[in-house]
């Protein structure tokens, strides 16, 4: 089955992030294919740069793991322009995308969830 997830709200001020990749994860065990697309503020849980501190999570670093596992990470080029985050700043595995790749997704899988808090 083909999974997309979409989320619109910064990664460090609510846990929408954390349940697409929660979700992602179980989805990998089960043997489906999942995509991320990252629109609006959640661009920023791709930056790179971010340094949280020690007792926070490091969602960065989590979905570059999610990537590395093959998740396809798709970022909005536009939100990512709009933020100021460029290509050299983001994880490893992530692509900057725009809406013609969400509107595919939208037409070629089999289930679409949006995280919008």
């Amino acid at each position: 089955m083909k999974i997309a997830i979409q989320v619109m709200v910064p990664p460090y001020t609510y846990q929408d992030l954390d349940t697409a990749i929660h979700i992602a994860e179980a989805a990998l065990k089960r043997g489906h294919e999942v995509t991320i697309f990252l629109f609006a503020d959640s661009v920023l849980s791709i930056n790179s740069k971010v340094k949280p501190i020690r007792t926070d999570r490091n969602i960065p670093e989590k979905m570059k793991e999610l990537a590395a596992k093959g998740v396809r990470i798709e970022i909005c080029g536009i939100c990512m322009d709009y933020r100021g985050v460029t290509e050299d700043m983001i994880v490893e595995g992530s692509r900057p995308s725009g809406l013609p790749e969400l509107a595919s997704l939208f037409a070629n899988c089999d289930r679409f969830i949006s995280l919008m808090a």
